[in-house]
């Protein structure tokens, strides 16, 4: 997996050096360093599945980039269980369960398979018109997920 951050980073460097490049070079010279770019773009690439190793060592703060890609992957967690959480919205509404309040809770296993852990819905209304509606519609469009269920007409009347 490093090895593979590695390229990535590598090639987005040279990305930017590309951009850059290409921006300060005039017209007459652009070709020139296109040849040169890609050259050197395929060379870190062959370097990469020869298991070559072309890094840039101290260039870089390896603890920097270990903790953004914590902070990128809260970030895509967060962005993923928001779309999910509107899709399901939307498969409730379609089956005519009315939902106040939605969250959906992800999990990724070692081999980065994804799944949802648990759904937690407010509905307006009572747990004897919905939760078994709600219950069916789970179990047949979205699987086997734990759901934690809060009714706001039960709570009134409690």
């Amino acid at each position: 997996m490093t090895s593979v951050k590695n390229i990535t980073l590598t090639v987005c460097i040279l990305s930017l050096v590309y951009m850059l490049v290409m921006m300060l070079t005039p017209d007459s010279y652009k070709q020139k360093m296109k040849t040169v770019i890609s050259i050197l773009t395929a060379l870190t690439i062959a370097g990469a599945v020869l298991n070559l190793d072309f890094t840039f060592d101290g260039a870089i703060d390896a603890d920097l980039l270990y903790e953004s890609d914590y902070s990128y992957n809260d970030l895509v967690i967060s962005e993923l269980e928001e779309r999910l959480a509107d899709s399901i919205l939307l498969i409730y509404k379609e089956n005519g369960i009315p939902v106040e309040k939605i969250s959906v809770e992800t999990n990724i296993d070692e081999d980065n398979g994804i799944s949802i852990s648990k759904i937690s819905l407010t509905i307006p209304g009572s747990s004897e018109a919905y939760e078994s509606k709600i219950l069916k519609v789970t179990g047949d469009k979205i699987g086997e997920v734990t759901l934690d269920i809060s009714f706001s007409e039960d709570v009134n009347d409690s």
